[in-house]
């Protein structure tokens, strides 16, 4: 497992980080590990490439595309 944090600009509240949180929950191999709505931050661990992959795809998706 490593852990990757993402930019994800349209995250504006707590809400929005339990939509990550479930979506992220999704994905094999990936866990959410926190965020922050006022960094506009998520970090996540991550089993492989694949699921890091997955992971910004399903994020994208559900319209919290995210940034490195």
């Amino acid at each position: 497992m490593k852990e990757i944090t993402f930019k994800i600009p349209n995250i504006s509240c707590h809400h929005c980080l339990r939509t990550i949180e479930r979506e992220a929950g999704l994905v094999a191999g990936v866990r959410f590990v926190q965020g922050s709505p006022e960094a506009k931050t998520a970090t996540f661990e991550v089993a492989d490439d694949a699921a890091l992959t997955a992971l910004q795809q399903a994020l994208a998706e559900a319209g919290y595309p995210p940034a490195l």
